[in-house]
C-alpha cells in the first residue's frame, strides 16, 4: 500500500506537519493544503487514494469539501478529522458520503490503521469496478473471487456482509462472522434471515428488505458498543440491483467522546459560574453599602473576593495547560536531566513548604536516564504532582520526591503523607474536575484539572500514570516514561 497518494487538509501547521511525517515514514505520499480552496485546487488537479478533511477550516468546511467531491465525481476515499467529535457531525458527514470519521486527537496508530483501511478500500473499490466493466461483478462471482478483491474486503477492520438480490450471503468478512459469533459455513450462502435469526443484528434484516435506496445510514447498539450502519445498494450497468452491502463501523470512541465533552462543559460552566456569582455577591454588598460607611468593615469581603478571582485565573491557566496537553506539543522533545527538575519543583513550593513545616527531600539514583520530553512539560508534571502533595498534606509531614530506573522505564514518585485517597475514588482521582468531598478537603482550593494534565502530558509521551493511596496516612503517584 505504500505508493498511495494522501492529500491532508488542515489549517493547523503542526497537525499538518505531523500526519505528513507518519505517513511518508510509512511510504505514502503526501501533499498538503492549508484551506478549503487550496484543497479543491489540488483534488481537480490530481488524483488522491486518500483525503483527510479537517472539519472547521478558515474558509469553506470539511462538509462543503466532502459535497464537492462528491458532486464532480472525484474518487478518493475521505476521512473527516476533527476536535468537535461528536454523534450528530459523525452522521451528517456520513450521510454526505464520508467514508471514515477520526476525532482527534488521535495516535499515530489510529491514524496509520484509519489510512490503511481507506487505502484498502479504494483497491477494493477499483478492483470491483474493473470486474463490474469485464461484466463480472455479479456479488456471487465477487464473493468467489480469490483475488486480491477478496483478501482486502476480509481484512477490513469495519464488519461487511454482502447478499444478492435474493436475499443470500454472498460474502461476510471476518470481522462479521465475530460479530455474528458463528463460523462464515454457517453465513455463506444461507438467506440473511436465517443468518441474523434472533441475533444482535435481527432488526437490520428489515432494512435489508426496504426499498431498494442507494444508500441508508443508520446506528445500532450491540452490547457496549455503538456502530453506525451503512447499507448500499450495488446495481448493473442498467441500474437493476444486484444486491446489497451491509457495513458495521464501530464508533463507541466517538460517542463516548461526545459525552465526555458534554459533561467537561457542564463541570466547567459550573466552576466558572459559582466563583463569578460570589464575586459579583460581595461587590453588590460593597456597592449597596450593606455594611455602612466604615471602609474597613469591606475589606474581608474584598479579600474574599480577590482569592476568588485568583482562583478564576488559576482555573483559567490550568484550562489553557488542560487544552495544550491534547494537542501536539508546540516544542521538540529533548532529552532532560531529571534532578535539577525536581529541584526546581521544590524550590517553587518553599513558602508553602515553611508556612506548614513540611520537610521536602529528592531522592534521585545515580543511574537515573535522562527523560525525553518537552521542557515546558517535564516542568508542569512535577509542579502539578509537588503542588498537589504539599497542598493534600498534614502539617509536619512529608513530601519525598523519588527516580530510579525500572526495566525499560523511568519511573519517579511523589509521595506525601497526607490525607490520601478514599479507595472508592482511585480511579476518578485523574479525571477532569473531579475533587474529593471531605471535610479534609473542603477548604483546599484547586480546579480539579491538575492530574488529568499530568496523565495527558506523560501518556502523549508514551508513558503512563499510577496512584497508590491510604486514605489518612498519604498518597504516591508514580510516573512512568520510556527509557
Amino acid at each position: 500500500m505504500s505508493g498511495a497518494r494522501i492529500l491532508v487538509v488542515d489549517d493547523e501547521y503542526g497537525v499538518r506537519s505531523g500526519i505528513r511525517q507518519i505517513l511518508e515514514i510509512e511510504g505514502y505520499e503526501v501533499e498538503e493544503a492549508a484551506t478549503g480552496g487550496e484543497a479543491l485546487a489540488l483534488l481537480e488537479s490530481s488524483d488522491f487514494d486518500v483525503a483527510l478533511l479537517d472539519y472547521r477550516l478558515p474558509d469553506i468546511d470539511g462538509m462543503t469539501i466532502l459535497q464537492t467531491i462528491k458532486k464532480n465525481g472525484w474518487q478518493p476515499m475521505t476521512c473527516m478529522i476533527t476536535a468537535y467529535a461528536n454523534i450528530d457531525t459523525a452522521i451528517a458527514a456520513t450521510r454526505q458520503g464520508v467514508d471514515f470519521f477520526l476525532p482527534k486527537p488521535f495516535l499515530p496508530d489510529d491514524l496509520i490503521g484509519v489510512v490503511e483501511t481507506l487505502v484498502r478500500h479504494k483497491l477494493a473499490r477499483t478492483e470491483a469496478e474493473r470486474l463490474r466493466r469485464e461484466h463480472e461483478a455479479s456479488l456471487l462471482a465477487l464473493a468467489e473471487e480469490k483475488t486480491q478483491t477478496h483478501s482486502l474486503i476480509t481484512s477490513l477492520r469495519d464488519a461487511v456482509l454482502v447478499v444478492n438480490r435474493h436475499g443470500d450471503v454472498v460474502l461476510a468478512n471476518q470481522a462479521m462472522t465475530t460479530l455474528l459469533g458463528v463460523p462464515e459455513e454457517e453465513v455463506l450462502r444461507h438467506h440473511v434471515r436465517d443468518v441474523f435469526g434472533k441475533g444482535p443484528l435481527a432488526s437490520l434484516d428489515e432494512q435489508l428488505k426496504a426499498p431498494l435506496k442507494d444508500r441508508t445510514i443508520g446506528q445500532l447498539d450491540i452490547a457496549d458498543h455503538t456502530y453506525m450502519t451503512s447499507i448500499v445498494t450495488f446495481r448493473d450497468e442498467d441500474g437493476a440491483p444486484l444486491g446489497r452491502i451491509l457495513t458495521l463501523s464501530d464508533i463507541s470512541q466517538v460517542r463516548r467522546l461526545a459525552m465526555e465533552k458534554e459533561r467537561f462543559i457542564r463541570t466547567m460552566v459550573h466552576q466558572l459560574k459559582s466563583p463569578l456569582g460570589a464575586v459579583r455577591g460581595l461587590v453588590e454588598v460593597a456597592t449597596d453599602k450593606s455594611l455602612g460607611n466604615d471602609l474597613d468593615a469591606y475589606i474581608p469581603m474584598l479579600k474574599r473576593a480577590e482569592a476568588r478571582i485568583d482562583g478564576l485565573v488559576q482555573l483559567i491557566n490550568d484550562l489553557l495547560s488542560y487544552s495544550k496537553s491534547e494537542q501536539a506539543p508546540n516544542a521538540e522533545p529533548v532529552l532532560l536531566d531529571l534532578q535539577p527538575a525536581i529541584e526546581t519543583a521544590l524550590a517553587g513550593q518553599a513558602v508553602q513548604l515553611a508556612a506548614r513545616s513540611l520537610t521536602a527531600r529528592a531522592e534521585v539514583a545515580a543511574d537515573v536516564p535522562q527523560v525525553l520530553l518537552p521542557h515546558g512539560d517535564l516542568d508542569l508534571i512535577l509542579s502539578n504532582l509537588v503542588g498537589n502533595a504539599v497542598k493534600y498534606n498534614r502539617d509536619g509531614g512529608s513530601v519525598t520526591v523519588r527516580a530510579k530506573r525500572e526495566a525499560e522505564w523511568l519511573r519517579f514518585d511523589v509521595e506525601d503523607t497526607g490525607l490520601g485517597i478514599a479507595a472508592e475514588n482511585l480511579e476518578m482521582v485523574m479525571s477532569e474536575f473531579f475533587r474529593e468531598k471531605r471535610l479534609e478537603t473542603r477548604d483546599i482550593e484547586g480546579s480539579g484539572l491538575g492530574l488529568a494534565i499530568v496523565k495527558r502530558l506523560v501518556e502523549r509521551a508514551g508513558g503512563r500514570l499510577e496512584v497508590a493511596s491510604k486514605q489518612g496516612e498519604g498518597s504516591t503517584f508514580s510516573v512512568l516514561l520510556p527509557a
